[in-house]
């Protein structure tokens, strides 16, 4: 009899603490929800500010990398929109990111109707701390080839491809444009989108190269 009562008891206390700790993690996660709704609200607000700036902005040079931070942002929100409508906010699929990422990026020119995008990107899963600069790169990237790989053409391919390589996550991002001058690199780029490109790629201990040909090319390799 005494037996069958500290069993119960033991089953009891350990009932209770699975609760418990069922109930914390609810928490968490509904806090971590609520931050990520936030974070992305306010930079929202950001987004709208400095859109209002371009508005009102009669300088090119000035509207021009005003709309460049404009879709850096962009590149983040959607990022936060994506956590924020998911089940896991700590980690999402690179495919479901990156793709509409894309689009999202060429439908911001006027002249996006003219490019074609392809995209072979595996599904993925990186943390958010890895999507995060990701989604910035890619954007720096897709919108260099925009503003100057298809001058004087009536139409143009951006193809992007994602895929685990020997424990490494590689993404390239290839135009059939122009081509880019031999000068452009990531180590010594006077361009801050080249720049920040360099050192967000160092940051996630990752490396990028530039491959030139039919286009040009840029690969990615980052710690999965």
């Amino acid at each position: 009899g005494e037996h069958c009562l500290l069993t119960a008891v033991d089953i009891t206390e350990q009932k209770n603490a699975e609760d418990a700790i069922g109930k914390l993690l609810e928490e968490k996660s509904l806090l971590l929800k609520e931050v990520h709704h936030r974070i992305k609200n306010n930079m929202n607000t950001i987004r709208g500010l400095v859109s209002l700036q371009v508005i009102s902005s009669t300088n090119p040079s000035t509207i021009s990398a005003l709309q460049d931070t404009e879709s850096r942002i962009k590149s983040m929100v959607m990022l936060y929109d994506k956590l924020y409508s998911s089940e896991n906010y700590k980690e999402m699929s690179v495919k479901d990111y990156l793709e509409p990422l894309a689009r999202d990026i060429v439908n911001c020119f006027p002249d996006s109707g003219k490019i074609t995008i392809k995209t072979e990107v595996d599904d993925i899963i990186m943390s958010f701390q890895s999507l995060s600069p990701l989604g910035i790169i890619v954007n720096e990237l897709i919108t260099n080839m925009m503003k100057y790989a298809f001058i004087g053409r009536d139409s143009g391919v951006i193809s992007i491809t994602a895929a685990m390589k020997d424990f490494h996550v590689e993404v390239s991002i290839q135009d059939d444009g122009n081509g880019i001058p031999e000068s452009v690199n990531f180590e010594n780029s006077t361009g801050f989108g080249m720049g920040l490109v360099g050192m967000l790629t160092e940051q996630m201990d990752g490396s990028i190269r530039i491959e030139r040909g039919e286009g040009t090319k840029f690969i990615l390799e980052l710690v999965a």
